[in-house]
């Protein structure tokens, strides 16, 4: 179809449209309002603080999702149901203080500006559908598009120490694993990490002959999984089997690994972690590889910590 056709074609169509194709002056067009109000207004500090990650970051700070949201990646959809927080000017204060200790601090001004998602989320409950029982099915979620913070409601103010650091090492975790490496592929964990165990994956507890004898009295938190190079044993595939009356404790996969990992060093203070990888041989190896992979994204170094 030549060029000609193509032209007087759009001409009829707009003239069907009442828009004249020879007369500029009633060529109109509505401007929609935008979606997000990013306009500052420093008498209203959650305003404020939407219109300093838009400037800074080009990121939209979303304090009441709804499903545009977070529904879709493009032409993927996410299989998720988040429940935006109570609208209470005061409870999303203390979200987006939440985001800042947890996940916004660890990152400098430059990293930020080069790498945070479309928008960030803050939510009371992320549910994966299907499993929509218990408050939240998941601490964070990360995808395409956006970073979503769960556990943002009244009760945060009781979350104990470890509860705390579950979300952390969740948020960091996810973000690195899903978004940076996945999505942005600025981040990656070489194969030498996972070859320092990798003869154990996937292996029920007593197969490996590492944990000495393992009884049906064992429970999973029993086992000392540095001895390893493991954070921990495999949380969605070890369960108690009634039929043999014990449990059935699986060790992690490669994935299942990594993110542990990566949970890991961002929520273990630095001495606690450094006990730890100076006690267990197979830790160190894991740790040097894995403080490696993330001093080749942009210098981040994962020893500064605290």
């Amino acid at each position: 179809m030549n060029t000609k056709y193509i032209l007087s074609a759009l001409c009829v169509a707009l003239t069907l449209g009442t828009v004249s194709c020879s007369n500029d002056d009633n060529v109109t067009a509505e401007i929609e309002e935008p979606i997000y109000n990013v306009e500052d207004n420093t008498s209203d500090p959650i305003q404020h603080r939407k219109f300093e990650m838009y400037r800074d970051y080009k990121t939209y700070l979303i304090t009441n999702p709804i499903t545009r949201d977070y529904k879709y990646n493009f032409q993927k959809k996410n299989n998720l149901l988040i429940t935006a927080p109570e609208q209470s000017p005061e409870l999303i204060k203390k979200g987006i203080k939440m985001l800042d200790d947890m996940f916004l601090n660890h990152y400098s001004e430059e990293f930020k500006k080069k790498y945070m998602p479309f928008s960030v989320l803050l939510a009371d409950s992320i549910f994966f559908l299907g499993q929509e029982t218990g408050r939240p099915y998941y601490h964070s979620y990360v995808a395409n598009r956006f970073l979503a913070l769960g556990g943002v409601r009244k009760e945060m103010g009781s979350y104990t120490e470890a509860q705390k650091r579950d979300i952390e090492g969740d948020i960091n975790s996810r973000y690195w694993m899903d978004y940076l490496w996945e999505v942005k592929s600025a981040f990656s964990i070489p194969e030498a990490f996972s070859d320092v165990n990798r003869e154990y994956f996937k292996k029920e507890a007593g197969e490996s002959k590492a944990f000495g004898k393992v009884t049906e009295e064992t429970q999973p938190d029993d086992l000392d999984y540095h001895t390893l190079g493991f954070i921990s044993y495999n949380h969605r595939t070890t369960f108690y089997d009634k039929e043999w009356s014990s449990w059935w404790i699986e060790l992690p996969d490669e994935d299942t690994d990594r993110r542990q990992w990566v949970a890991f060093i961002f929520s273990t203070p630095k001495a606690e972690r450094d006990a730890l990888i100076a006690k267990y041989s197979k830790m160190k190896e894991k740790y040097d590889i894995l403080k490696e992979a993330f001093l080749k994204c942009d210098g981040y170094d994962i020893e500064k910590l605290p």
